[in-house]
């Protein structure tokens, strides 16, 4: 659906109410009790109120982390809640971009502590450069991940395909930064420990959140059953656990990143990047043909 038109009789106030008024065209809705709001709108009963379950995973996670970016994850998860809240009781298009950006936020800040890991593993964390590199990695991301749904849906991409490509990117900065984390434990030996169990608990919760909300980018699923049970809500339920627990794997990872730099003034050494070592070790020896 594309954006209204900006006409010479229409000033920027009255195109900038229009743009926010309009619905945001999914099927998160489906199974809902839902509460006309005029203009196309509705208040989602169940989703609006179980986004709640974000402000609570957000809120655990900054009583119980103990470093200053998993603190900061919690208090943005919360947000996130508050977002979710203000998209679902409206269902609008711009209450969309205010649920997705305190998201992007979240990943950006798993996404700087994953590059941080694989440089201080490789012994190259310290300094301005790396620093500016992780930065830059997580915040570029999670631009990206924002502007871009946002201009195709400038450009008329229909609301369905800018719901399927948001998740794909939002999604990508979660899978990279459990990916990262659960190689990073492994290689320092704590895999079976709290950590590895955050973060198995946090890819089943998932899963499980995908195939309730699979709906909301795949049109025409919204049919038979599935329309007397609000699925969605599920979603915020299951999402929420992964969110909370991701939190807590963010807080393990920071502390053992410290550890890890802490070695690395003593031992002064650089090796090469992880994931290379890996791929190395991975493809047959010339010697073993």
């Amino acid at each position: 659906m594309s954006s209204p038109v900006l006409n010479q009789c229409q000033t920027p106030e009255v195109h900038a109410k229009a743009w926010a008024l309009q619905p945001f065209e999914n099927d998160d809705a489906c199974g809902d009790w839902l509460l006309p709001l005029g203009q196309n709108l509705d208040f989602q009963t169940a989703n609006a109120l179980s986004a709640s379950c974000f402000v609570m995973a957000g809120a655990h996670c900054y009583w119980k982390a103990d470093t200053p970016i998993a603190r900061a994850y919690g208090f943005m998860m919360c947000l996130v809640g508050i977002g979710s809240f203000s998209f679902h009781a409206t269902s609008s298009l711009v209450s969309f971009m205010i649920d997705i950006v305190p998201m992007a936020v979240t990943a950006a800040m798993m996404l700087f502590r994953a590059v941080h890991a694989l440089q201080a593993e490789a012994g190259e964390s310290r300094g301005s450069n790396p620093e500016t590199q992780r930065f830059v990695i997580a915040m570029g991301s999670s631009f990206v991940a924002v502007y871009l749904p946002w201009i195709l849906m400038q450009l008329g991409l229909s609301h369905f395909k800018v719901w399927g490509l948001w998740a794909f990117l939002f999604g990508s900065m979660g899978v990279a930064f459990a990916i990262v984390a659960c190689l990073i434990f492994v290689v320092e030996g704590i895999f079976w420990g709290k950590g590895g169990r955050d973060l198995f608990i946090s890819v089943v919760a998932i899963i499980l959140g995908l195939g309730c909300t699979i709906h909301s980018f795949i049109p025409g699923l919204c049919d038979g059953w599935r329309t007397s049970v609000p699925l969605h809500a599920f979603w915020h339920i299951f999402s929420s656990i992964s969110a909370n627990r991701l939190g807590h794997v963010l807080d393990t990872l920071t502390k053992l990143v410290e550890s890890m730099e802490l070695r690395e003034c003593v031992a002064k050494g650089k090796r090469k990047p992880l994931l290379l070592r890996m791929l190395k070790d991975a493809l047959p020896s010339q010697f073993s043909m």
